[in-house]
């Protein structure tokens, strides 16, 4: 599980920021006309990850915590792999975007870190006993937000 939680992270994060419009898609860079299905299988088959990419109309795991409240968006990405899991979820606002912070504490989570990284962007990790969960919130170049949820088992 050691090398599979860094994986998905390493994966969920460079994903999550090439589809946030900070940089080109790599996915209309690299399949050429691929189908989605095509490309979430090369993906899953390299990595062992259950992934959902696509930029639209993607969804949380169906193993995804019910008891981690996800803000309501457009999911870009999302996968699971032994029990830690991770989506992309786009919203209208920043505003919009950090209310998941309010969010995971009206629902008993603790915050045990907060991260600064300038105008726009932070990020903070939580955790209930259960779940660790980190969130890293970014506004994109057109107004809307990121908002990109990790959450793990608490060890």
């Amino acid at each position: 599980m050691r090398r599979t939680v860094p994986a998905v992270a390493a994966l969920a994060l460079g994903v999550s920021l090439t589809l946030s419009g900070c940089f080109a898609n790599p996915l209309e860079q690299l399949t050429g006309g691929l189908i989605e299905g095509g490309v979430e299988q090369i993906i899953e088959d390299q990595t062992g990850v259950d992934v959902d990419v696509d930029g639209s109309g993607a969804s949380l795991p169906d193993s995804w915590p019910a008891d981690v409240p996800t803000l309501q968006g457009e999911i870009v990405f999302s996968a699971a792999a032994e029990g830690v899991f991770t989506a992309a979820i786009k919203v209208g606002s920043l505003a919009e975007a950090e209310q998941a912070y309010a969010d995971l504490e009206g629902a008993g989570y603790t915050q045990i870190s907060e991260l600064s990284l300038g105008e726009g962007s932070s990020a903070r990790v939580f955790e209930n006993g259960t779940w660790n969960v980190a969130l890293l919130v970014a506004q994109n170049d057109d107004g809307t937000a990121q908002v990109q949820y990790t959450v793990g088992p608490v060890n």
